[in-house]
């Protein structure tokens, strides 16, 4: 009687403890899903509208430009002279795939006769310059009231702001066939303006 008892009482405790498990198990299942729920993310969302404006712009550094013919041998014609003290830089972005020049032309007085005046740039600085700067064009202008090339395939880039920042112009000024037309050469100040040019992408 005695060992039936306590065989019941085994049975009766591992009764209480699977039950007290269970009990465990499905509280912690539920804290668990409580918790989730407590947790989750939510996210909301919003249209965001980016603009890359198309734009160019040029400027130089102002540098002051002064060539006089003249020369220290007698029985020799006036030799040319150059300066190169004049920086071009600019800033540009343009739409995929197309490109700008930029350009050079008298706008005001007159080369004097006799005489040529050129210009030619150099590859631009890469000391603050980024971008596609584009290249120049390898042979001189001879500078007239028309618009030509100086710096061809530019597309999106900036030269830099310094002042020795951006494609650097050498201007050469000379008799323009001392054999033919040099007596046409007369002494005087002759004061031009030449104007830069950016154009629009592709000429547009």
């Amino acid at each position: 009687m005695l060992l039936q008892l306590l065989i019941l009482l085994h049975l009766l405790n591992n009764f209480i403890m699977k039950k007290s498990g269970l009990i465990f198990i499905m509280l912690v299942g539920s804290l668990l899903l409580t918790t989730n729920a407590w947790t989750q993310d939510w996210t909301a969302g919003d249209n965001v509208t980016l603009t890359v404006q198309d734009f160019c712009l040029i400027e130089t550094n102002y540098a002051p430009v002064a060539l006089t013919l003249i020369t220290s041998t007698a029985g020799a014609a006036a030799a040319s002279t150059s300066n190169s003290d004049l920086f071009v830089k600019i800033s540009s972005i343009v739409p995929g795939g197309t490109n700008r020049e930029i350009t050079a032309r008298i706008s005001s007085g007159s080369v004097p006769t006799g005489t040529a005046l050129t210009l030619v740039s150099a590859p631009c600085t890469t000391t603050n310059s980024g971008g596609i700067l584009g290249t120049p064009v390898a042979t001189p202008i001879t500078l007239s009231a028309i618009d030509q090339d100086l710096v061809i395939g530019i597309a999106t880039c900036y030269t830099g702001t310094g002042y020795n920042d951006g494609y650097q112009m050498t201007y050469t000024w000379g008799p323009d066939s001392p054999s033919t037309n040099y007596g046409l050469i007369e002494s005087n100040t002759y004061n031009i303006i030449v104007v830069f040019t950016i154009t629009a992408h592709d000429g547009n």
